[in-house]
């Protein structure tokens, strides 16, 4: 993998591209994300519901394209600071956790912890006995085409934290993190009977949250 890898962060969502991901395949992605976001809200409560809520996020994105290549052996650990986010990657087993996705992983998470972004992000979050959920997405050219698109789900649950301004600061107690997430085949093709609904689903979402305000 080289050149420069491309990082947003979305809600909940930090996604990242490697440079060889063509522009139509990451709107493709970003949009198919979005849907399943809102497709899995719509029937589960994301933190009270975690495991129920990411399984159907995965479903959603299966159901709308995407074949489904290899999957996350569900991960449950103990971390003592926000940094030790950066060590999730080697963590990770199961199929589709191929090296250049951990590489890709372990870039996205560096990125995530050095952008401005991040720090009202996570300093929002982490509050004693709080829990919270992310999807960290690393995609990445198959080759031949298509583009390999890793979901890891992450919920996170803090406990006796100390008061503290700066979000990368260690946590004086505990964080349990779980993991649960698969990787995912898209083609411009797989995704193309998809697209026009899915794209006028979103339009639709916008104008309704506008009319809201």
């Amino acid at each position: 993998m080289s050149g420069q890898i491309e990082t947003l962060l979305r809600g909940n969502s930090l996604v990242s591209f490697g440079a060889s991901v063509s522009a139509d395949l990451r709107a493709d992605v970003m949009d198919c994300l979005q849907y399943a976001q809102l497709s899995a809200d719509k029937k589960y409560h994301r933190s009270r519901q975690w495991r129920e809520w990411i399984e159907q996020y995965q479903r959603v994105i299966y159901q709308n394209g995407a074949r489904i290549t290899g999957a996350i052996h569900p991960l449950r650990l103990e971390i003592r600071g926000v940094r030790d986010l950066r060590y999730l990657s080697a963590r990770l087993r199961g199929e589709a956790s191929s090296p250049e996705l951990r590489q890709l992983l372990e870039q996205s998470i560096e990125q995530l912890m050095q952008s401005d972004h991040a720090d009202a992000f996570f300093n929002s979050w982490f509050s004693s006995g709080q829990s919270e959920t992310m999807q960290v997405i690393p995609c990445e050219a198959d080759g031949h085409g298509g583009v390999t698109v890793l979901v890891c789900g992450l919920q996170m649950t803090t406990r006796a934290l100390a008061s503290s301004g700066f979000w990368w600061s260690l946590i004086s107690g505990v964080m349990l993190l779980q993991a649960n997430g698969a990787s995912f085949l898209m083609t411009h093709d797989s995704y193309s009977p998809y697209r026009e609904s899915i794209a006028g689903f979103l339009a639709n979402q916008a104008t309704q949250e506008i009319i809201d305000l």
